[in-house]
């Protein structure tokens, strides 16, 4: 019995010991703190220390290159690859020519019609009829077809693994950390890895698409399975039903809702990929955009971008509409069969040659030349005031805060941060800053790195000043709330480039205009969610609140904001990592930083400083989610969660 005893417990002495994360999160600051001491106190990163990874990728590089021809690693994996999207976009574009405008636009209206309605009939056609007239619409089909392909792909990957995810827990556990990698990681990151394994083109850009598009597919689907009532499955078992039988007619029908949502994020996350795309050789509007911010051409940028926000508008209400509760389809017909014979009959008359090859009326609402004109003289009016502005956030925000980072030792920043890693999350967050910090610093990305995050903080700050204050009138207001979902909606929409064309046009290029874009790309997460936490507040803690004679200002502060903190703060992260997101992307228009050199690394074909640099986005990032996530957590569950997450 004795034995037993002593057998099934932990000696005293053992079940003293810390934890095993506690003691790496013990040595690695031990192991920070003896490389300061063997560097003297360097302030700047020992050089002695420095890994020539940059050297190493350019190597790489070379010898992809050298064996694109020769080696079984393209010869049978990625060339198959390579060939089967570059003919899918091939076959898809030839569809597209021979159905013509008028084609596509009958098959556009009838599937706005069975997904949506009359009324999404005519923002859809309005839409294409618009993209033609602005002159655009050739490069708008090809953009269409690379989203086509890029979508399906998504999906036909997404939602199996979603169903997958969703039925068994082991699935869901392994596609979790992949999922969040490439949620955290900017699309930007992708392109140069992807452009020296699958070459420059269209089938790089699709790759690139659809790893950025595929999360939504694969969360959602999840989603909807996972939360389908217990109860149906019961009942469904206890009438013999196999497990295929019960995901076709119990789960797949509950979870259908979420499924289209899922759908809906796929298509918008792959157009908000149409201009990155560009950079590595991806053809259609996004080109047109992109080589117009490259000569700070105002109108040129602008006509494709417009069309991108058409296109946009577009696939947004058509899906939205398709997972509407109080949409049905058209009684009479079934929804394939009215599809299918628009589709038959738009191909019949392509094919007999009657349909016309020319848009009518295309460059009728061309406004290149207009919009650079108007630029002209709102800049020569607005000029000096926004200059004025540039030199202010400058001079008393990004400088002195990229300054004061540069001028901080980098070993007393990164013990700074890996402690308050420990305190919000736990000592294993502290073993991975400690070696991210090492890692960029190694590499030589430490200034590059110091510049960026000053951005972020900045571009931060301003969007939850912003954000938090109109998320609290909007919680409190019906009628505020109203007013700003549709602008909401809009900004959340939009790719994130095409902010960056009216900035360019009033601020030119550099760090403030990549700031302000970032501003407004990253401000609706801030919103949205503040207003939903003042929401979410119980009635009764409200009614309580007031009956003791507490003020709209009492209140707000004593009850609403404490019990909305959560929302907030989520809010908060999700509008930093929004904002990491799309300062890389102004390093196309000289923000500097990580960005920059990313850009640098695509357009020179300078893979190793391109890939080392999205390495250093990607641990920067990683560090800014997990900490804000942290600083929402208000119980120990949240913050387990955050830990293991």
């Amino acid at each position: 019995m004795g034995g037993a005893t002593a057998a099934g417990r932990v000696p005293a002495g053992l079940s003293r010991l810390p934890h095993p994360s506690v003691l790496l999160g013990a040595g690695a600051l031990l192991v920070l703190a003896v490389a300061v001491v063997a560097s003297g106190f360097a302030t700047d990163f020992p050089e002695a220390w420095r890994v020539p990874l940059v050297d190493a990728v350019d190597d790489l590089a070379d010898w992809t290159i050298r064996n694109r021809r020769e080696h079984w690693l393209f010869l049978f994996v990625l060339q198959p690859i390579t060939t089967a999207v570059r003919t899918a976009l091939n076959e898809t574009n030839a569809w597209l020519e021979i159905l013509g405008w008028p084609g596509v636009l009958l098959v556009t209206g009838v599937v706005a019609y069975v997904a949506a309605g009359w009324r999404v009939v005519g923002v859809a056609l309005g839409s294409l009829i618009g993209i033609g007239l602005i002159g655009v619409w050739d490069p708008a089909m090809r953009t269409l077809s690379l989203m086509t392909v890029a979508v399906t792909i998504s999906l036909v990957v997404g939602v199996p693994l979603g169903i997958l995810a969703g039925r068994r827990p082991a699935v869901a556990t392994v596609l979790r950390p992949v999922l969040d990698i490439f949620q955290t990681t900017p699309a930007y990151v992708y392109l140069l890895p992807l452009a020296l394994f699958f070459a420059i083109g269209d089938p790089a850009a699709v790759v690139a698409t659809v790893i950025y598009a595929l999360p939504p597919a694969v969360r959602l689907t999840a989603l909807g399975i996972q939360r389908v009532p217990p109860e149906r499955l019961e009942v469904g078992a206890s009438l013999g039903t196999t497990p295929w039988q019960q995901l076709r007619t119990i789960q797949l029908p509950a979870a259908m809702p979420s499924i289209r949502v899922g759908i809906n994020q796929t298509i918008m996350m792959a157009l908000a990929m149409v201009v990155i795309g560009s950079l590595i050789g991806g053809t259609g509007l996004g080109q047109g955009v992109l080589r117009g911010l490259q000569q700070v051409n105002v109108g040129r940028a602008l006509e494709p971008g417009v069309a991108i926000v058409l296109i946009a508008v577009l696939l947004d209400r058509i899906t939205y509409g398709a997972g509407a509760r109080g949409h049905r389809a058209p009684r009479g017909w079934r929804s394939p069969a009215l599809i299918g014979g628009s589709f038959a009959a738009a191909v019949a008359l392509g094919m007999t040659g009657r349909a016309p090859a020319d848009f009518p009326g295309a460059g009728l609402l061309s406004f290149a030349s207009a919009a650079n004109s108007l630029l002209a003289t709102v800049q020569s009016a607005i000029l000096p005031a926004t200059r004025a502005f540039s030199d202010v956030l400058i001079v008393y925000g990004l400088e002195p805060l990229r300054q004061g980072l540069l001028l901080f030792p980098w070993w007393l920043l990164a013990a700074v941060v890996a402690v308050l890693a420990w305190r919000l999350v736990g000592p294993g967050l502290t073993v991975y800053v400690v070696a991210a910090f090492v890692v960029i610093g190694a590499t030589g990305m430490w200034a590059g790195t110091m510049n960026t995050t000053s951005q972020v903080a900045v571009a931060t700050a301003l969007a939850v000043a912003i954000g938090i204050p109109l998320g609290i009138f909007a919680g409190l207001s019906d009628t505020v709330e109203r007013g700003l979902r549709p602008v909401l909606d809009t900004l959340q929409t939009l790719p994130a480039f095409v902010y960056l064309i009216p900035v360019v046009a009033l601020f030119q290029i550099g760090r403030v205009p990549g700031v302000i874009a970032t501003v407004v790309y990253a401000l609706p997460p801030a919103v949205r969610l503040t207003s939903a936490g003042i929401r979410s507040t119980p009635s009764d803690t409200v009614e309580a609140a007031r009956s003791t004679g507490a003020t709209t200002t009492q209140l707000l502060r004593t009850v609403l904001l404490p019990h909305a903190k959560p929302q907030i703060m989520l809010g908060v992260n999700q509008t930093t990592m929004m904002s990491l997101a799309s300062i890389v992307i102004a390093g196309l228009i000289g923000a500097g930083g990580l960005g920059f050199q990313a850009v640098l690394g695509l357009t020179r074909s300078e893979y190793g400083i391109g890939i080392v640099a999205g390495l250093a986005i990607v641990l920067l990032g990683i560090v800014l989610d997990r900490l804000t996530q942290a600083f929402g957590s208000t119980d120990e569950t949240t913050r387990a969660t955050v830990k293991t997450g």
